[in-house]
């Protein structure tokens, strides 16, 4: 899994390296996606632990993943869901909470890439009260509003 997401490397060379069928190593790499997004925190959860690590702010910022795997009619004839006009190239929207210096400490479930990033910051109903939230949190605790 660590090549995989590391180096890029396909799976039919790990699946070579590791003496196992393709479609097992698939599943393995699933299995391990499945793992880490399991253990990845909350947005609330994150929030709180940007707020104690002494951050006086964070940031919201969305990002296209491009793929050239997913194709889905759209709600206009002829334009495809998941195409973005914008990057000329079909991807999906996921939302980036990040510290002050561009960590990210949090992402959202990924939306179709044809929607603007604040059409899908706003699909996540729990990102704009929480981030609300905790930037009341940061004011109370003497922080500067940026």
């Amino acid at each position: 899994m660590l090549r995989w997401f590391l180096d890029g490397t396909r799976m039919r060379q790990l699946a070579i390296d590791n003496q196992i069928s393709v479609s097992t190593g698939y599943d393995y790499l699933n299995e391990g996606i499945d793992v880490l997004a399991a253990r990845s925190p909350s947005l609330h959860g994150a929030l709180l632990a940007a707020k104690a690590a002494g951050y006086d702010h964070v940031n919201i910022d969305g990002t296209l993943i491009e793929t050239d795997r997913c194709r889905t009619p759209g709600p206009t004839e002829g334009v495809d869901l998941w195409w973005s006009g914008k990057h000329d190239q079909h991807g999906g929207n996921v939302q980036v909470v990040t510290a002050p210096d561009g960590w990210p400490i949090w992402t959202s479930e990924v939306r179709p890439g044809r929607e603007h990033d604040t059409t899908a910051v706003r699909a996540h109903t729990e990102i704009l009260p929480a981030h609300t939230e905790a930037g009341a949190d940061l004011r109370r605790a003497g922080a500067k509003p940026r």
